[in-house]
């Protein structure tokens, strides 16, 4: 039923199964974006035939991945194509489906969601503080098997992202995740021994910055930067529709960019880091003269110091212009590097950045490169599954992205 997730074809038939392949991986990708096409325009989207075409859409949806649906004229008021009148495709929501689980400190968060990339699911489990790897691969392996006895899922789940709020790389090694105590973590083996199935290891920011990007359309060409700022601050690029990864797949430690030469110890051990200066950790000792919090103190901060800032409290005062200057220096450098069309801020310090948000973009505009359009600076909402989505549709975008498939040359 579901495409092959094939990284090697086979040079002798390349030239049939590698263009065949290519071209259901660009069909199914124009059907997610449009929603629904007539035959005549996926021709003229893909430079093809009419009759290739036809050849290729019944063959998804033998596999069920693809139905006809109502008349366009009836869902646009369009004019119909010439030839077979009146039918549009679209997607099959139900074919086939991708979780994604977001590992959190005493929680995991799982979301499931169909050929659309529409969450259809989601649920969260409360777990141990100090959960160990091994025990995080039982709890998504059950979780994999109670969807296995759901008749709506049997056999249709394709693929597991999972995310962690530290570093990963493109093997899926858990380089350093403090705050639950792994480092030179192996996660993605014994994950995908245990589940039988693709699985891809994710950091949390990343990816709940691809998801985001994932199901605007307007976003697929250009770069969008991300910055989601809590107690630490994370942060990722997608460049046309595509996270950057870097060399080993760690990139968008984007709250670890050194902007001083002082201040308080980071997280990761430096001092300097963008993190220090603008999380919630720098906002309570701004504001507070301490970080030593309750962890509901953190959880209500960003919201008690932007009501104090709007009733004029000079301490709040002060403590927000000294987040706005270092987070306008971050947001700077970022800028000067990725040349984005928009940078997203979100996190946990989201009251605070919705007081200071046209002061960002103002000072933002005036201090990148001279000549460089300024990019957009706009808040998101991270959302509670926000992260469990983003990774499930890492896993998802595996169905339409033909940068994996490769010709293999040497036999």
């Amino acid at each position: 039923m579901w495409i092959a997730d094939r990284e090697v074809v086979d040079f002798e038939m390349a030239d049939q199964t590698l263009a065949k392949e290519v071209n259901e991986r660009q069909i199914l990708r124009f059907l997610r974006l449009s929603g629904s096409a007539s035959r005549a325009e996926i021709a003229r989207h893909l430079e093809v035939t009419p009759a290739s075409v036809t050849r290729l859409v019944n063959g998804l949806t033998l596999r069920g991945l693809v139905r006809e649906v109502q008349p366009l004229a009836k869902m646009r008021g369009a004019a119909r194509d010439a030839g077979r009148p009146g039918v549009a495709l679209a997607l099959n929501p139900g074919a086939v489906y991708f979780l994604g689980v977001e590992i959190g400190v005493g929680i995991l968060r799982y979301a499931l969601i169909d050929l659309t990339a529409s969450s259809v699911a989601t649920s969260d489990v409360h777990v141990s503080r100090t959960i160990t790897p091994e025990e995080v691969v039982d709890g998504i392996a059950a979780h994999v098997a109670m969807l296995e006895r759901d008749l709506r899922y049997a056999g249709r789940v394709q693929g597991v992202g999972v995310t962690v709020p530290g570093v990963v790389n493109l093997e899926g090694f858990v380089i350093n995740l403090p705050i639950l105590g792994w480092k030179g973590v192996d996660l993605l083996t014994p994950l995908q021994a245990a589940i039988g199935r693709p699985c891809f290891v994710e950091n949390d920011a990343g990816a709940a910055a691809f998801g985001s990007v994932y199901t605007m359309p307007e976003l697929q060409t250009g770069c969008s930067v991300f910055l989601v700022i809590g107690r630490g601050c994370g942060g990722a690029a997608v460049m046309n529709g595509r996270l950057l990864r870097g060399a080993s797949g760690a990139t968008g430690e984007l709250g670890h960019m050194r902007i001083a030469r002082d201040g308080a110890v980071c997280s990761c051990g430096h001092r300097g880091c963008l993190e220090s200066r603008v999380g919630l950790d720098a906002l309570a000792r701004s504001y507070w003269g301490t970080d030593d919090l309750e962890e509901a103190q953190f959880e209500a901060l960003s919201a008690e110091v932007a009501e104090r800032f709007v009733s004029g409290e000079p301490t709040a005062v002060a403590s927000v212009t000294d987040l706005a200057g270092w987070l306008t220096l971050g947001i700077v450098s970022l800028a000067n590097i990725f040349n984005p069309s928009t940078i997203f801020l979100g996190g946990a310090v989201g009251p605070v950045l919705s007081l200071i948000l046209e002061e960002l973009r103002r000072d933002v505009a005036s201090g990148i490169v001279p000549g460089l359009p300024a990019p957009d600076v706009r808040l998101f909402s991270l959302e509670p599954y926000e992260c469990a989505i983003g990774v499930a549709a890492i896993a998802h975008q595996r169905c339409f992205d033909n940068s994996r498939i490769e010709i293999d040359m040497a036999g």
